[in-house]
Parts: structure tokens; C-alpha cells; sequence
């Protein structure tokens, strides 16, 4: 049932439109996905009313948080987040502002699903707080600059070194830049929150009972089945295998790299920033090198790879970092004799 569950979660996207839905229903609820999701909230109100079941196993209660987690967002982004976009735009505007202004409406409403399904499980809740909490913050931004920098600096130092006369070009300003800049920036929170923060977490807890109880097999579940679901949500449909195939491997190996880093770090403020940056990258809203023709001298596969490198490693050195701290503590607190 969770697989099937990730599985259509991640499909429609893609193919909403061929959901099996009421001709005498409005669309909003007649769907087939409104009535699993009205089936799944009937069970979730029984199970609190019984309580905690003690024992082995998995009981439909136990998957019905995750689940409603996975159905809840897609039926509030595939039913609602149009409607309410197109009332509140301005019909007036260029393709592409839309566009990138819709990215942005899309973040501010993930981040309002995520409020509102976070109560379903109390214990991921906290452990999404503890690390998407502003205090997180500051840290998190001075470390993504460096990552930045210091991508920009390898590769170019490593260009003079070898030769190559490379100039930095930084996108042309333009009335479109600042909505790509704070719509991706936003939807790159919006996605870690939901996916890195709610869903990995509950995956994680969730675990024990799918038969997984050491650590490390807790958390290849946890990642795994959330980086399948994220590499298929961002799956363009195209007439070529190879062309979608290339794609799907490589969002889904970013989702993994990207639940690696929140793990890692306990920091999503850190993962959105890397996220947001790959964004605007892709999108030609960040600083590229150019050769002396002009033309763009690298693929951005070079470098979200550099900049992926840098963030592991500064994320190892934060990690050593806090279990020193951790065991200076205990150690201080011990009294001799």
C-alpha cells in the first residue's frame, strides 16, 4: 500500500487529468483521489479515537499519517492551487512572469500544506521544527555562500591554472530575475520542509514497523522512497526514453544527495539553500563562466557537482564539529572523586 501510494503520488503530476472523477460531483470533490483521501481521514479519526495498539506489524493506522501526507498535498495542489492563482494574478502578464510567479504561489501553498498535515504525526513534527527553526538560519546561509564562493573559485582557479581564459557573466537584470530569484528560492524551502523534513522523517519513523529497525536500514528506506517520489514529481513527460530517463536519474539521485545533506547537517534552511541555488542555476538566473567567444564554457552538471562536493564536506566537518562539542560537554560535567 506505501508503495503504491508513493507511486501514484508521484505519477500524478503527469496525469491528474485522466483520474477517475463523478459527472455529478464537482471536480474538487468527485474525484477518486478526494474519496481514498475522505476514506483515509475516516481511519485516521478512528485510530485516535482507539489509541496506541501495542504489538509487531503494520496496521492501516500506522501508514494513514504518511499517506494522508502524500494524498493531502496532491489534491490540494491539483484542485485548488490553479483556481486560486488565476483569481488572484494579473491576467495581463507576460508567459514567464506567470510562470515564475506561479513557482512562487506553489511554495507559499506546500508550506501551508506542510502546516497542516504536520499535526497528523506529533513526533516527525518536532523533529522537522528542530530543523527548520529560524535560529537554523544564519548558520545555514553563510554556509551555502561558501559553498557558492567557493564553486566559483575552484573553478575558476582551476581554469587559470590550465589555461583557460574564462569570464564570470551574471545574468542580465530584467523584470522576470527577481521572480525566478524569490518564487524558486521559496519553493526550495517549501520542498525541503515537505519532502526532506515531513515526509523522510515519518518514512523514518515508520521504519521499525515495515521490519527495518537498525539505523542504517532506517534511513535507506527513508531515503530511498522519498527520492523515488521527488525525482518522479519533477519528471517531464517527452517522446524520448533516453531524454526522460537521463532526467529521472537525475533527480532522483539529487533527492537522495539532498536527504543525505539534511540528515547530515539537521539543518533544512542549509539543503533549501543549496536547492535554491541549483535552481537559479538552471534557470540562468545565477553567474556562469563564458569562454572568449561568450558562450557558456561549462554544463551545470560541473557545477552542481563542485558545489554538491564542497557541501559534503563542509557538512562531515560540521558534523565532527558537533560531537566534539557534545562529548567536551559530558566530559566537563564529570566530577572527579
Amino acid at each position: 500500500m506505501l508503495a503504491l501510494t508513493f507511486f501514484t503520488a508521484g505519477i500524478l503530476r503527469q496525469f491528474h487529468d485522466n483520474t477517475p472523477h463523478s459527472p455529478y460531483i464537482p471536480p474538487v470533490v468527485g474525484s477518486l483521489l478526494f474519496a481514498g483521501l475522505f476514506f483515509l481521514l475516516l481511519v485516521a479519526a478512528r485510530e485516535w479515537r482507539r489509541g496506541a495498539v501495542p504489538g509487531p506489524g503494520v496496521r492501516l493506522g500506522s501508514v494513514t499519517p504518511v499517506l494522508l501526507m502524500l494524498l493531502i498535498e496532491k489534491w490540494v495542489s491539483l484542485a485548488l492551487y490553479n483556481p486560486i492563482f488565476y483569481f488572484v494574478t494579473h491576467a495581463g502578464a507576460k508567459a514567464e512572469i506567470l510562470d515564475a510567479q506561479f513557482r512562487a504561489f506553489a511554495g507559499v501553498g506546500l508550506l501551508l500544506v506542510c502546516l497542516l498535515v504536520a499535526p497528523l504525526s506529533t513526533p516527525t513534527a518536532r523533529k522537522v521544527w528542530r530543523r527548520a527553526r529560524f535560529a537554523r538560519w544564519p548558520i545555514a546561509a553563510a554556509s551555502t555562500v561558501f559553498v557558492v564562493l567557493g564553486t566559483y573559485l575552484l573553478l575558476g582557479t582551476l581554469a587559470w591554472v590550465l589555461g583557460g581564459r574564462l569570464s564570470l557573466k551574471w545574468p542580465a537584470f530584467s523584470p522576470l530575475l527577481p521572480w525566478i530569484i524569490g518564487g524558486q528560492a521559496v519553493l526550495a524551502l517549501a520542498e525541503e520542509v515537505y519532502y526532506r523534513g515531513l515526509l523522510l522523517s515519518e518514512m523514518e519513523r515508520l521504519a521499525p514497523r515495515l521490519g527495518a529497525r537498525r539505523p542504517p536500514a532506517r534511513r535507506w528506506v527513508a531515503l530511498i522512497s522519498t527520492s523515488l517520489l521527488f525525482g518522479m514529481e519533477h519528471l517531464t513527460m517527452s517522446t524520448s526514453w533516453n531524454v526522460m530517463g537521463r532526467q529521472l536519474v537525475f533527480t532522483v539521485s539529487l533527492g537522495l544527495l539532498f536527504g543525505l545533506l539534511a540528515m547530515m547537517t539537521a539543518n533544512l534552511h542549509y539543503v533549501s539553500g543549496i536547492h535554491a541555488w541549483i535552481n537559479w542555476l538552471l534557470l540562468g538566473a545565477a553567474p556562469f563562466f563564458t569562454d572568449p567567444a561568450g558562450r557558456p564554457a561549462l554544463p551545470a552538471g560541473t557545477y552542481i557537482g563542485v558545489a554538491l562536493m564542497l557541501a559534503f564536506i563542509q557538512a562531515y566537518l560540521w558534523r565532527r564539529l558537533r560531537r566534539w562539542r557534545w562529548r567536551g560537554q559530558r566530559t566537563s560535567r564529570v566530577v572527579p572523586g
